[in-house]
This record gives C-alpha cells, sequence and structure tokens, in this order.
C-alpha cells in the first residue's frame, strides 16, 4: 500500500516547480532592487555639484545597465543646466548607438529625401518618415565632435545643451524635450524634416 504513495511522492519530486511568484516575492524583489539603487541615487543628489556631476558621468559610461538607466533619467529630467549638458555628454561618449526618426515637412519630399536615407542603412515607413541609425564612434579632439563610425566624420558637436548634428550635406539643431528627446529640424537632402532621437532607456 506504502509503495504507490512513494511512487508518487517520488514522481513529484522530479517534476519542477510550477513558475509562480507570490505578491511577497514581488515586494521583496522590489525593496531589493529599490535599496541597491537607494545608495546611486543619494549620491547623484550630493550637495556638492561638483561630486553630483562625477557620479552621473561615471555612472552613464561605466555603469551597469540599471545603473546607467538611473543616472540618464535622473540627468535629462534634472532642471539644472549643467546636469543636463553632463548628462548629454556622458551619452555621447559612451559610444551610443542614436537612433534618428526624420518625419519631412513636405508632404511630398524628393526622391532624394528617400535615396539619401537608403545610402545611410535606414528605412522609410509606410508614412513617409524614415529612420536612420547612427553609432556614435568617440570624441575628435582636434575637430571638437563625435564620429559616427561607418564614416569617421564629424557626427555631433555640442555647445551648451544645443546639439548639432551632420547628416548628408548639412547640420541640423537640436535641443533636449522633457521626455528624454533631443528634438529639432534636418535639411535631408534641402527637404526639412522634423527630426527626434530618443536618448532614453
Amino acid at each position: 500500500m506504502l509503495r504507490p504513495v512513494i511512487l508518487a511522492a517520488l514522481a513529484a519530486l522530479a517534476l519542477p516547480a510550477s513558475a509562480q511568484v507570490s505578491l511577497d516575492d514581488l515586494d521583496a524583489a522590489a525593496d531589493a532592487a529599490d535599496s541597491s539603487m537607494e545608495e546611486f541615487r543619494r549620491r547623484l543628489n550630493d550637495p556638492d555639484p561638483d561630486r553630483a556631476l562625477a557620479v552621473l558621468r561615471l555612472l552613464i559610461t561605466k555603469g551597469d545597465a540599471d545603473q546607467r538607466r538611473l543616472a540618464i533619467r535622473h540627468g535629462l529630467q534634472s532642471t539644472d543646466r549643467a546636469i543636463r549638458a553632463t548628462t548629454l555628454r556622458a551619452i555621447f561618449d559612451s559610444s551610443p548607438t542614436l537612433v534618428m526618426v526624420l518625419d519631412p515637412v513636405a508632404d511630398e519630399p524628393t526622391v532624394h529625401f528617400a535615396n539619401e536615407i537608403n545610402r545611410l542603412g535606414g528605412v522609410i515607413d509606410a508614412e513617409g518618415a524614415g529612420s536612420v541609425t547612427f553609432k556614435v564612434n568617440g570624441f575628435d579632439e582636434a575637430e571638437a565632435c563625435w564620429t559616427h563610425t561607418n564614416y569617421e566624420t564629424c557626427l555631433l558637436r555640442m555647445r551648451g545643451e544645443s546639439i548639432s548634428l551632420y547628416m548628408g550635406d548639412s547640420w541640423g539643431t537640436y535641443e533636449l524635450n522633457g521626455s528624454g528627446q533631443l528634438e529639432g529640424e534636418q535639411a535631408v537632402k534641402q527637404n526639412l524634416a522634423k527630426a527626434v532621437i530618443d536618448l532614453s532607456e
């Protein structure tokens, strides 16, 4: 009589435990994550501005994914111009991949718009907006700009919080908005487009 019971118990032990998470597990994980980030938050808000900027820059350029997200969110949403500018510089210094979405102002841009997007390895969606990916290579001290890996030419320049981006044959000007994006206007082979680069993570 005991044998079937023992066999059933052994079979139950051999089966993998069902993947189930309790509310207590969720709370414990959230509390642990929050606790682990609390010291980084405290240092990002250091009353000494030089220390706070140093922490911000280090977390963005050297931190893990969670630390980087925390620092970028903190920096992009800050009301302090120095913090926002430092955040932008640190993002570019970390050699990111930037995705730019370009929405032509004209209802029917010239064929040169699509040709340039295609030349840069981008795509045109069903609504006619172009999307291009740029890999930032590093900072060129001589030219005072961040370069583009594929072409090793100036891609980005920065003055205060104002960003200039070179695409094709012209520079566009961008400003940080309140959603962690750079917004601006970019001429693409003489086709003016509204452009957005999302920096949030």
